[in-house]
């Protein structure tokens, strides 16, 4: 009879190391998601699966609200923007007080109104026109302004010529796309998505150092969107029943000649008014303009993507420990492929050897998506692991 293989027995001392580790990695894993940091695999990987999600899901949110999206755009530019985030400023002031002055004048308002432009400089060829914006600002409390961080300084916010509520809506990304969106940070001033959904769902959001909380719950601070609104044929209004899109112009034109019927389409809706022609951003669905990604950022806090199911943390937590364990003690099996003439002989080596902790995160990382609506990618731990078995088994040794 051949020999048979001796199977080495766990010892307990393996399982409570594999255990912390496990536990250590899930903590690093949380905290590096509340960061605006991407690796290039998770990035690919969100964009591949937000452009099937919806081919297989509806697009058509649990918990939806509806938009009105006005773009100022199309209205020719009077005067230059000197702001370093590029031209979105409204070039045209008074058109945007006619339509404040509408809205204000209605006894049924807007749930709430978002002016996604900039408002750094006085109003040179009506001054007036400021002091006009600002009275209706002052009527309406449900209106917010966005604002810019200071250049060099993403931690202080420069307020804009007008008195108002603020949000920010950054889009800094780290590769040649936007991705992840901070929606929470300590500071006073948060970003308009959560600013919605504080007005309207009267959520609470609060940071504790290392974690974030929304109505107690643990939460992240930095999510990947789900993208229920996209940019596809807006003039057409594909968006209804769920929004309607006007140029700025076109919407004071119909507010001339059917006042009552643009106050019952601006009724209890949640206005955006931005710039669709310069401030587009491109997204793993395709180019956006940033006040429809505002949009989808507040659908996806308002369906609690947001918050991270428990009972995911302790799936997570058995499977890093599996995964510790075979990292601190065993090895995963070397997959026979050639990659050599892609990448570098000790970048080859490590990817055969450790293909498979990859792979557990990837399907890790779609069990989020699919069973508990996490946009969440998990490949950090996979490097973890990777880099653990690698020195531990001394691999960046020549081979004797």
């Amino acid at each position: 009879m051949g020999a048979r293989k001796i199977l080495k027995p766990v010892r307990t001392s393996q399982v409570i190391l594999s255990c912390i580790s496990g536990l250590v990695v899930l903590v690093i894993t949380l905290i590096y998601q509340n960061f605006d940091y991407t690796i290039s695999a998770e990035d690919a990987f969100i964009s591949k699966f937000s452009y099937w999600k919806f081919k297989i899901f509806s697009r058509i949110p649990k918990k939806n609200a509806d938009f009105v999206f006005i773009n100022t755009g199309r209205d020719l530019a009077l005067v230059d923007d000197t702001a370093s985030a590029g031209n979105i400023v409204i070039s045209d002031r008074e058109k945007l007080w006619r339509l404040l002055h509408f809205i204000n004048a209605q006894a049924t308002k807007p749930a709430f109104t978002v002016i996604d432009l900039q408002f750094y400089y006085p109003y040179s060829i009506s001054p007036h026109i400021d002091t006009l914006i600002q009275q209706e600002l002052d009527g309406n409390a449900n209106t917010l302004i966005a604002i810019l961080p200071r250049p060099g300084n993403l931690t202080e916010y420069m307020l804009p010529l007008y008195r108002c509520k603020y949000g920010f809506s950054e889009y800094g990304t780290y590769g040649s796309g936007f991705n992840k969106f901070r929606i929470f940070n300590r500071e006073n001033i948060h970003s308009i998505p959560v600013l919605l959904d504080e007005m309207l769902s009267h959520s609470v959001y609060k940071d504790h150092g290392l974690f974030s909380t929304c109505d107690g719950h643990l939460c992240m601070s930095d999510i990947w969107p789900s993208y229920y609104l996209n940019d596809q044929a807006l003039e057409n209004n594909q968006y209804l029943p769920y929004a309607q899109y006007y140029t700025l112009g076109d919407l004071l034109t119909g507010i001339r000649y059917s006042p009552g019927a643009f106050a019952k389409n601006l009724a209890g809706k949640i206005i955006m008014i931005g710039n669709f022609e310069l401030d587009n951003h491109s997204t793993a669905i395709g180019v956006l303009p940033g006040s429809v990604i505002v949009a989808d950022i507040y659908l996806s806090l308002l369906n609690q993507h947001h918050f991270v199911n428990y009972w995911f943390l302790v799936i997570c937590w058995v499977v890093f420990s599996g995964l510790s364990w075979l990292s601190w003690f065993s090895k995963v099996p070397e997959l026979k492929i050639r990659l050599n003439f892609i990448f570098s002989p000790h970048l080859v080596n490590l990817i055969k050897t450790y293909i498979s902790y990859f792979g557990s995160m990837f399907f890790l990382s779609l069990i989020a998506m699919f069973f508990f609506n996490m946009q969440i990618a998990l490949f950090l731990p996979s490097f973890i692991f990777s880099l653990i078995e690698y020195f531990r088994q001394k691999r960046y040794l020549p081979k004797k």
